[in-house]
């Protein structure tokens, strides 16, 4: 069932909000019980049969998790290694063997030159973002960061729809206490207001925008499977209209996300802040999907970086050795491992490999300005802040990188994405002449959503007044807008929302797309 579809809007979410807030009046356990069983069945909508395999998760990691509490309360720490090492070995195993055993089956046939006759795996829904929030669960079991609750509170944790499909990836502490908390499921009206007001943004930009921009992208990257040789202008608007519609996609997703959960009281952590706006490749992945780069970050990068670091140290290590070392190796299992969670294929792979590069050459930069920096100081100097054409240099560097990524992240094959990259740099032709599905509705879409990306706030900015994520007071400075809005409840207010959720209820009429990330 789809956040952006008639039968979920008028049909599953007025069932589950009237189910969730009238049995709250009278009893919460009832009201989460509801809410966790609703939220089962919308899981299971999209394919039943894979229903079981999200129960099986759910109930082996709630026996796990407790098994590794208990036994981190009685200080046996052996016990919590051994069972940590279990159970994520176990989500790992099932998350491997259906995401990536006919990727692995297909080039070991290759390899040895015989197709080893693996049957086509069907991959479950969602089954990358449950996986990780449960492996995380552990992990912060064994760090002491949980605490035991019931097994209907952790269903719910485990199932609660808004995050179910595609993050964000979210913590026990993030989530349970609000859950456990006295006003789940209470103050109907402000909860309601706030949320279907994020709702409708989010609902704007996936359906009036993205689904638009996909109109335009998915015939021109067809063409590239098809062999067709791409001239400048065709490459270009091949990579800018997809980035602008992964951009618009996947941020519409995390504020349809947010405001549903909000609807129920619940505030989810912000997985997008307008990471276009950044002005180097590292700001860029901190605020792009940023829960899943988080947990890469806490659970391989710094486990990695650690003793790398130690490493580096104890051979005495210096310079480039020293960098390749601490910083270079950390970050490319990291990427690779961003990459390769996106999906099964090589195009995927050199997608984390192409930003472990620009990691690294921006770690570099940041070391010689940094080393700069002390040089000068040494001589009773300062070095200044960037300059406005320094900044917007930046930038624009990174945004061409961020675009040259994006082409092979939705490149069929790796020859598809360079056959687009070819036309981009003039490889091909230097031919400008666009192709005829260049029309003024997708020229009129790319500037609406350019400027939307570069001057207007974001759905957590117009809606600061309200505290809309859990985490908003750690970004609440961070990227603001030229333009400057806030939204209240007043006539104006009512009036945006009230055309913001009409258009994107009115543009569904033309189809109901998948979520970009559905497929991840």
């Amino acid at each position: 069932m789809l956040f952006n579809s008639f039968v979920f809007i008028f049909g599953f979410l007025p069932i589950v909000l009237a189910a969730t807030y009238w049995l709250g009046r009278w009893r919460q356990p009832a009201a989460k019980l509801a809410l966790t069983l609703l939220s089962l069945g919308f899981y299971a909508w999209w394919r039943p049969v894979h229903l079981p395999l999200l129960l099986g998760s759910i109930v082996f990691n709630y026996i796990v998790g407790g098994v590794i509490q208990r036994a981190y309360a009685d200080g046996r720490q052996r016990s919590v290694k051994t069972w940590l090492t279990i159970g994520v070995l176990a989500d790992v195993a099932l998350l491997g063997w259906f995401k990536y055993a006919n990727f692995v089956a297909y080039n070991l046939g290759l390899l040895v030159g015989h197709d080893l006759g693996l049957a086509k795996i069907t991959l479950p829904l969602a089954i990358s973002f449950f996986t990780f929030q449960k492996i995380a669960y552990l992990i912060d079991s064994a760090r002491g960061d949980t605490r035991r609750m019931s097994f209907l509170d952790f269903s719910l944790f485990a199932a609660f729809f808004p995050q179910l499909i595609a993050g964000p990836i979210v913590h026990y502490k993030e989530v349970v206490p609000q859950l456990q908390g006295r006003l789940f499921a209470h103050r109907f009206a402000r909860n309601m207001l706030i949320g279907t007001v994020i709702f409708a943004i989010g609902l704007f930009k996936k359906t009036v925008i993205a689904d638009t921009l996909s109109s335009y992208a998915d015939p021109l990257f067809a063409a590239a499977s098809a062999g067709h040789q791409f001239n400048i202008a065709s490459g270009w608007l091949a990579a800018i209209t997809y980035t602008l519609q992964l951009y618009f996609d996947f941020s519409g997703y995390s504020d349809m996300a947010i405001g549903l959960a909000r609807m129920f009281g619940v505030k989810l952590p912000l997985n997008f802040h307008s990471p276009l706006r950044a002005a180097s490749i590292i700001d860029y992945w901190r605020r792009w999907h940023m829960t899943l780069q988080r947990f890469i970050v806490a659970y391989i990068f710094q486990p990695l970086s650690l003793p790398m670091n130690r490493l580096a140290a104890e051979r005495g290590l210096k310079g480039w050795n020293a960098f390749a070392v601490a910083i270079g190796v950390p970050t490319f299992v990291t990427f690779v491992a961003i990459g390769i969670w996106h999906g099964a294929g090589w195009t995927f792979v050199l997608f984390g490999v192409m930003h472990a590069i620009y990691i690294c050459v921006n770690e570099i930069w940041r070391e010689r300005r940094k080393n700069r920096r002390r040089a000068l100081r040494k001589q009773g100097k300062t070095l200044g802040d960037p300059g406005a054409a320094e900044r917007a240099g930046y930038h624009l560097i990174t945004l061409l990188a961020i675009i040259y990524g994006n082409v092979m992240f939705r490149a069929h094959s790796v020859d598809d994405a360079l056959s687009v990259w070819s036309g981009m740099t003039g490889l091909g032709t230097l031919d400008f002449t666009l192709p005829a599905l260049a029309t003024w509705g997708l020229a009129a879409t790319i500037v609406v959503g350019i400027a939307i990306v570069a001057l207007m706030p974001n759905t957590q900015q117009i809606m600061r007044r309200f505290d809309p994520a859990y985490n908003w007071k750690d970004w609440a400075g961070v990227a603001p807008a030229t333009v400057s809005w806030t939204w209240r409840p007043n006539a104006a207010g009512l009036f945006f929302a009230a055309v913001t959720l009409f258009l994107g209820v009115i543009f569904i009429q033309r189809g109901q797309a998948v979520f970009l990330y559905f497929n991840f």
